[in-house]
C-alpha cells in the first residue's frame, strides 16, 4: 500500500484540479463524494471511513440504513475510483502526487508518483477533440482561489489566540449562550455562489431544494429560462465561495475570542445538515439568500434582508413595522457625511429548542466588522441588555438592528435602531 504523505497545500490544489476536470465536473454527486472524503482526511486526519458514514453524510441516507440492500455508496465510489484512474493516466499524467481511493475503505490516500510508473491510457468516455476550448481553465482557477480562501479562513480560525483578557461580564454572558463547554458549536459560513446563482436566474431557492440539491437537477431548465449558458450557471453554482463580509466577521470573532470559541467547528453552508442544526448550538453568518439555514427561523423574526439595487447591497426590512427597506444613505461625490451601514443580530432557539442559534447579517464587510466590535464592547452589549426584559440574567431570545458608520470603528458611534424579544 502506498505511503501517505504529509498534507500540504499541494494536495488541496490537486483536489481542486480533480473537481474541475472534465472527468468529474459532469457529476455533482461524485464531486461531493470526493470533497467529503478528502476533507475527512485533510481536516480530521482520519485513516478509515466507513460506507454507512458516507451514505448518511453525502447521500442523505439515515444513520443506520442497511448497506447490504442499498449500494449507492459502492456504485458512486467505484465510478469515482475509475475517474481518478483516468485522470492520472491522461490529463494528470504529469502530477507528482497521486490520489487513490482504496477498496474496502473510503479514506483517500496520497502518494508520490514513482518515476518509472507507467502511464496506461484509460478511456471511459471520448476525449476532448483537438482544438476544443479548454472549458475547465476558468473553473480550475475559481476552485483554486476558493480552496485558497477556505484554507486561509481555516488558518486564521485555528491560529493561536493572542487576546488580552478584559473584564467584560455582559459580553461574556452574551457569548456564553452560544459558545458553551457542554455543547458542540457550529459556525456556518454563507454560500455566496448560490446567492449569485439566484440573482442571475431570478429564482429564489428554498432550504429543502438547497439541502436535497434539487436545484442542481433542474439546472438546465432554469438556465435556459433565464437565457444563461448552462455551463456558466453550473460553474457558478458549484463553486465554494463565501463572502468577504463573512470572513471579516470571522476574523473579528477570532480576535475577540469569546469563551470556549475554540470548541467551534467551521462549516460551509452547502455541507451543513438538519441533524447538526437540531442537536448543536450554531452561529449562522449571512442572510437567508446566501445562508439558507436561516430560513427555518425567519417566522420568529421581523427583520428580513433583501437586495437593494440602488445601494447595491443587502439591506434590512422590518416586516413588523412599516415593511419598507431600511437602506443606507447613498454616498455622493460631494458628501462629507459618513456612509451608513446596518448590522443585524438575532438569538433564537435551535430547531429542537435544546440549544441556541446566533444569526448575524450586515450590509457589507465594514458593517459586519463594526457589528462584531459592538458585540465585543462591554458598554454596547450592556446597553443592548438593558433594552431587553429579564434584568441581569441570560439574554432572552431577541433580534436587534444596529446602525453603524463606515468611517468610525468605535462602538460608541453605533446606534441601536431595533431591539426586541422574539414573538412566539
Amino acid at each position: 500500500m502506498p505511503r501517505s504523505l504529509e498534507i500540504t497545500e499541494t494536495h488541496r490544489a490537486l483536489i481542486a484540479r480533480l473537481v474541475a476536470s472534465h472527468y468529474l465536473n459532469k457529476s455533482v454527486r461524485r464531486q461531493e463524494l470526493l470533497l467529503y472524503l478528502t476533507e475527512r482526511v485533510l481536516e480530521h486526519e482520519v485513516d478509515e471511513i466507513h460506507e454507512q458514514e458516507v451514505g448518511s453524510r453525502v447521500f442523505g441516507r439515515s444513520t443506520n440504513y442497511d448497506t447490504a440492500t442499498d449500494n449507492i455508496v459502492r456504485v458512486h465510489a467505484s465510478m469515482l475510483r475509475k475517474r481518478l484512474e483516468q485522470y492520472f493516466s491522461q490529463e494528470g499524467a504529469s502530477e507528482p502526487v497521486i490520489l487513490e481511493l482504496p477498496k474496502g475503505n473510503y479514506a483517500p490516500i496520497f502518494y508520490k508518483r514513482r518515476e518509472t510508473e507507467p502511464v496506461t491510457p484509460i478511456f471511459l468516455e471520448p476525449p476532448l477533440l483537438t482544438g476544443q476550448p479548454r472549458r475547465w481553465a476558468v473553473p480550475v482557477l475559481a476552485v483554486l482561489l476558493t480552496v485558497s480562501a477556505c484554507s486561509t479562513v481555516w488558518l486564521l480560525w485555528r491560529r493561536p489566540a493572542n487576546v488580552t483578557h478584559q473584564t467584560r461580564p455582559t459580553v461574556d454572558l452574551f457569548w456564553s449562550q452560544v459558545f458553551r463547554p457542554d455543547r458542540p458549536v457550529d459556525i456556518v459560513l454563507d454560500d455566496a455562489a448560490v446567492g449569485l446563482y439566484q440573482d442571475l436566474t431570478g429564482r429564489s431557492l428554498t432550504l429543502s431544494e438547497y439541502f436535497d440539491r434539487d436545484y442542481l437537477r433542474r439546472l438546465p431548465g432554469t438556465a435556459a429560462a433565464a437565457s444563461i449558458d448552462e455551463r456558466l450557471a453550473s460553474s457558478i453554482v458549484l463553486r465554494r465561495h463565501t463572502s468577504y463580509s463573512s470572513v471579516s466577521f470571522l476574523w473579528k470573532l477570532a480576535e475577540s475570542a469569546p469563551p470556549d470559541y475554540r470548541r467551534a467547528t467551521l462549516h460551509f453552508a452547502r455541507e451543513y445538515s438538519f441533524r447538526d442544526l437540531k442537536a448543536n448550538n450554531a452561529l449562522l453568518v449571512g442572510n437567508s439568500r446566501t445562508n439558507l439555514w436561516i430560513e427555518p427561523f425567519e417566522q420568529k423574526l421581523g427583520l428580513r434582508w433583501e437586495y437593494d439595487s440602488n445601494a447595491e447591497v443587502f439591506v434590512p426590512k422590518d416586516i413588523w413595522n412599516s415593511g419598507k427597506l431600511i437602506s443606507p444613505t447613498p454616498v455622493s461625490a460631494n458628501s462629507i457625511e459618513p456612509h451608513e451601514g446596518y448590522f443585524g443580530v438575532a438569538l433564537v432557539p435551535n430547531l429542537t429548542g435544546t440549544g441556541t442559534v446566533l444569526m448575524v447579517s450586515g450590509t457589507g464587510g465594514s458593517a459586519m466588522n463594526a457589528g462584531m466590535d459592538f458585540l465585543s464592547n462591554e458598554a454596547s452589549v450592556l446597553e443592548l441588555r438593558h433594552r431587553l426584559p429579564g434584568g441581569a440574567k441570560e439574554f432572552p431570545k431577541f433580534e436587534a438592528l444596529i446602525k453603524v458608520t463606515g468611517r468610525s470603528k468605535l462602538p460608541k458611534d453605533a446606534v441601536i435602531v431595533i431591539c426586541r424579544e422574539l414573538r412566539g
